[in-house]
């Protein structure tokens, strides 16, 4: 009997779409399959009205997996934005009685609990830009093209107002799922407020910071891919005990 793959959803980072993980989808091992959900008002879903709510855009994407996770093993992945988004997600599905996660692996964003950010959705165009340049994330033919950036600057103020209205709710428990968080070295995160994310889950808490800035995940894929292949199988061996206990 084929064994079934271990699906990975995967939630884009702001002004990202169903292509923005390329280049890690394509390094993933066989065993897995990866999936990055496509958000309204972009790709495909062009058509749709951008979402700038947190709460609206985890229906959005509980609403396109809830039928897809009862007989499969999954995990969720997210940067940035998708971070926030992956934990809400997780948080909703546990809520809806749905077969859980195997885990969260989550990059570049502290814990929920303490986000902070400045207000670039209501920036002026020049002002707005050099905040998205300083992220980094977005290609040198967008940045230099003004045309380009006039189509993607919807779609990243939207994003960024959903991460700025995001008002943080402390769990009454911690999530049944392992979370592991990976940030870059140049980012401006503190240790401690990585640790933060401890409060989220049950299990203990991995965090590591890998070489990089913000957008770390596209330095050497292969090396994030190794790291969110070996969170499965460290999650698979907690669940297992667990299990056993």
């Amino acid at each position: 009997m084929k064994q079934k793959k271990v699906k990975i959803f995967a939630i884009p980072f702001a002004g990202g779409s169903k292509y923005s993980y390329r280049a890690l989808e394509n390094k993933v091992p066989s065993h897995f399959d990866w999936e990055t959900i496509e958000l309204p008002g972009r790709g495909a879903r062009m058509q749709e009205g951008l979402l700038t709510d947190i709460k609206a855009t985890t229906d959005y994407i509980f609403k396109e997996i809830q039928n897809r996770v009862h007989d499969v093993e999954y995990m969720i992945y997210g940067h940035s934005m998708g971070t926030l988004l992956g934990y809400e997600l997780a948080k909703k599905i546990i809520k809806s009685g749905l077969k859980a996660p195997i885990c969260l692996f989550l990059t570049g964003h502290e814990a929920p609990s303490l986000i902070k950010c400045k207000r670039i959705s209501a920036y002026e165009k020049n002002a707005f830009w050099q905040e998205v340049k300083k992220l980094g994330g977005m290609p040198d033919e967008v940045m230099e093209n003004e045309e380009l950036r006039d189509f993607f600057e919807p779609v990243l103020r939207a994003d960024f107002k959903t991460v700025e209205g995001y008002k943080y709710q402390a769990l009454e428990q911690p999530l049944p799922v392992p979370v592991f968080v990976r940030v870059g070295s140049e980012e401006d995160i503190l240790q401690e407020d990585l640790m933060e994310w401890q409060n989220e889950t049950e299990y203990k808490l991995d965090v590591q910071v890998l070489p990089g800035d913000h957008f770390f995940i596209f330095k050497n894929p292969d090396h994030l891919i190794r790291h969110i292949d070996n969170a499965y199988a460290v999650a698979t061996s907690m669940h297992k005990y667990n299990a056993a206990c």
